[in-house]
């Protein structure tokens, strides 16, 4: 209620104050237009009051000048307006005589005036004429008409006859100049008196919102004014050549009134039109009128406002006309030009004043529900049209496993949420996972769509069933039915990505059901919860498929898990599983990097080959004498921070190989378990491989590389890209690596793998000059100097 009373109090304020706040409204949108260029003249050391000063006369000299044009303009339509008659007189008749029937409205004309005689009465029989009679008086003479004349105006009403209707604009103009001015030279004052009024302690939201209303308005009024140059410009032009007159006139005005949101340049348009009729005597000049402002305003609407501000105010459509509609109604003309730079003040105040929050999400552009609960909103109401229509335009712009695993799952864990704090009513919970798997089955069909056709299109049915790839992977809902439809999108990213796939429903996991289970040439068995606790449901399942087939590869989809706090390992401990995992992203890779290794016939058992690297003896040697055996930190993180910086990478690493370990000194990014340890076996290094062939080792996409698929940094940890340089000291023994690390697969060309050498060598040569300088000072005869030197300067 105080915030309501507090809007009606400040709405009649703004209607009863209109004769002040107008003038100072229109002061503060021209010193945001004119902030710019006191900025620039202030950078030439000019003072700020003359800047100021220098600023508002050349911006009113522009606004005067042009009155001034418009002005003659005017006067001179005014003078040739008498000349026009004729012409519309004549194409008046031309029309009358060429209607339907010849005369038609000359018909009608008369029709309505005869009857509109009939009702007022005229149908009373006529008075008959009375003859004169002999002796009679004579007939009454016709009255004498009276002309009243005004007396002669004296000079001083005269005066206050013209200048009258002068005066209220000329105070309106003088009450904007001067609140400009003053604005333009109190501007950090008034900036700092509006932060400590409605700050409320908080400077940074206060801050933050008078930057980006300043941003989103100056930029507004910019981007009009080129829009509108661009558009009046053109139709002066075209009006001209087409030999409409007075078209410099018309061509300010179509600039001027496209300020006004939509009717703008409707209005402009009706002038010219109007004025062809009259000068004209045929039509050809109106249909070139017509066309000129239809092509003008085609390609400032799709060509120009796209390209220069596009949604730069942030208001919705909807918006603009209501705001359009309000502040003209409160300020009459003037608020139709102010209306969408003060509502754009008032989006902006509501996105930071809690109070006023609803004029952001009323007035504001910006999707008010985030992609997940759009999506969960359409599967809640069963519109599946919608949905599918949510689903295709993500997957064209990204692609489809970034949908599930950004979207769809998230709402599908919205839909869980839902059902953990109402769980009386299932019927909703159906609705959600059956309308999302047939988003699913839609989503691949859309995918198949836009994939190029094969030139084998045309095999038989019973080869391409000889030819169908094996589904060694089982996706299992684990209870409910929105389990099942996180299942088929898992699936249905799988197959996408090459690996055979099938889902069963929670019954085929129920204690009857386990022990039929049909596991012939699988290879991987994931089961899909969106609970958000699964661990006593999965262990018991994964338990018996354990006993059942002790090769299988078990993972644990945990979609709703909290995923701070969450050690994966410790759940897949419990779980009796062998991974437990948070993502579909990192799903697909695992799940996909385990299927390769099988069918290229790698050992099941997850060994791994280190890499074998020669001249281990001199290597260590070297890493002992400079300090680096023990893990010594020196300043690698300050090291890796930079190099991460410098690549756009999440993670950087310096390594040192051991003959048992991996030695991580210095890190940037990496995960809190990694991060506390700074080690790994020497059998789970990625950066052995870099010491071994003494060279730069890239690897764009990890998972599709035989050296480390089956590495627990890459299944585990989720690694896609891996680029490390060696580590050489001046006798060329490689000791370790600098390398960076991604979650995405990306590209690395040669001029960055020259830079990360580049780096790794001057990080060598750095520590050499340390490690020669620290045995220097150990030195006995480097001792015994220094100390000389103390005696002889005591």
């Amino acid at each position: 209620m105080f915030t309501v009373g507090g809007i009606v109090l400040a709405i009649g304020g703004l209607y009863f104050g209109q004769d002040i706040f107008i003038p100072f409204a229109l002061a503060i949108l021209l010193s945001f237009a004119l902030t710019p260029l006191v900025n620039w003249l202030r950078r030439l050391k000019l003072p700020r009051i003359a800047a100021v000063i220098v600023a508002v006369t050349l911006a009113f000299i522009l606004i005067g000048g042009i009155a001034f044009v418009v002005g003659r303009q005017l006067v001179q339509l005014a003078n040739n307006l008498p000349s026009y008659q004729t012409t519309i007189t004549e194409k008046i008749r031309s029309l009358q005589a060429s209607a339907p029937g010849g005369g038609v409205v000359d018909k009608v004309t008369t029709t309505i005036q005869d009857l509109s005689k009939e009702i007022s009465g005229n149908d009373k029989p006529a008075e008959q004429p009375v003859p004169p009679t002999i002796g009679s008086a004579p007939a009454p003479q016709e009255p004498v008409t009276v002309r009243i004349e005004p007396p002669q105006a004296k000079p001083l009403e005269i005066i206050q006859t013209i200048v009258g209707p002068l005066l209220a604009p000329l105070a309106t103009a003088g009450l904007v100049i001067i609140f400009v001015i003053f604005v333009l030279l109190e501007r950090e004052d008034l900036r700092d008196r509006f932060i400590k009024l409605a700050g409320a302690g908080d400077l940074q939201k206060s801050t933050q919102a008078l930057n980006d209303a300043a941003a989103r308005v100056s930029r507004y009024l910019l981007m009009q004014m080129v829009v509108n140059f661009t558009y009046g410009i053109p139709i002066g032009i075209g009006l001209y050549l087409i030999g409409v007159p007075n078209a410099i006139l018309w061509g300010m005005l179509a600039a001027v009134l496209r300020f006004v949101p939509y009717l703008g340049p409707f209005l402009a348009a009706l002038f010219p039109i109007a004025l062809a009729i009259a000068v004209d005597p045929g039509w050809s000049m109106l249909l070139w009128v017509i066309g000129l402002f239809l092509l003008a305003e085609l390609v400032s609407n799709n060509v120009i406002e796209p390209w220069l501000y596009g949604s730069s105010t942030g208001l919705s459509s909807l918006a603009i006309i209501m705001a359009a509609i309000f502040w003209t109604s409160l300020w009459g003309p003037v608020g139709l030009f102010l209306a969408t730079p003060l509502t754009v003040c008032l989006v902006v105040i509501g996105r930071y004043v809690p109070q006023l929050e609803f004029l952001g999400v009323l007035l504001g552009s910006d999707p008010v529900l985030a992609p997940e609960e759009r999506l969960y909103q359409r599967l809640l109401a069963g519109n599946l049209e919608e949905a599918v229509e949510i689903a295709e335009d993500y997957v064209d712009e990204n692609s489809s496993r970034e949908f599930y695993d950004h979207v769809a799952i998230p709402a599908l864990r919205l839909a869980e949420n839902d059902r953990q704090r109402s769980t009386t009513d299932t019927n909703y919970r159906r609705l959600v996972a059956n309308t999302a798997i047939c988003v699913v089955r839609e989503v691949e069909n859309h995918i198949q769509e836009k994939a190029p056709s094969s030139d084998d299109a045309a095999i038989s049915d019973e080869d391409a069933s000889a030819f169908a790839p094996s589904k060694p992977v089982l996706c299992i809902a684990g209870r409910t039915e929105l389990d099942r439809a996180g299942a088929e999108m898992l699936a249905q990213v799988l197959e996408e990505n090459g690996t055979g796939a099938r889902v069963l429903p929670p019954i085929s996991v129920t204690e009857g059901a386990l022990a039929q289970l049909d596991l012939t040439g699988i290879e991987v068995v994931c089961l899909s919860y969106l609970h958000p606790q699964p661990q006593v449901f999965a262990r018991y399942i994964c338990r018996r498929l354990r006993r059942r087939a002790p090769h299988l590869k078990l993972v644990v989809c945990c979609w709703n898990a909290p995923p701070q706090g969450t050690h994966t390992e410790d759940m897949a401990r419990q779980m009796s599983a062998d991974a437990a995992i948070l993502s579909l992203d990192v799903c697909v890779n695992q799940v996909s990097a385990w299927v390769a290794h099988q069918e290229a016939g790698s050992d099941t058992s997850g060994s791994r080959t280190p890499a074998v690297i020669d001249n281990e003896q001199e290597r260590l040697a070297a890493m002992q004498q400079l300090g680096l055996a023990g893990g010594r930190r020196h300043s690698f993180d300050e090291v890796a921070k930079r190099v991460a910086e410098a690549f756009g990478a999440p993670i950087a690493l310096v390594s040192m190989i051991t003959d048992e370990q991996q030695l991580m000194p210095g890190a940037q990014g990496l995960p809190p378990d990694l991060n506390a340890s700074r080690q790994v076996p020497r059998e789970e290094s990625v950066c052995g491989h870099v010491v071994a062939t003494d060279e730069v080792v890239v690897s764009e996409d990890v998972t599709k590389d035989p050296r480390f698929t089956n590495n627990p940094l890459v299944l585990e940890k989720g690694i896609r890209f891996y680029a490390g340089a060696p580590l050489r000291t001046s006798a060329g023994l490689a000791l370790g690596s600098l390398c960076v690390i991604d979650m995405e697969p990306r590209e690395f060309s040669d001029e960055d793998r020259v830079r990360l050498q580049q780096m790794a060598d001057d990080l060598m040569a750095e520590l050499e000059r340390d490690s020669a300088k620290n045995d220097a000072e150990r030195d006995p005869a480097h001792l015994s100097a220094q100390r000389q030197k103390q005696e002889a300067s005591s």
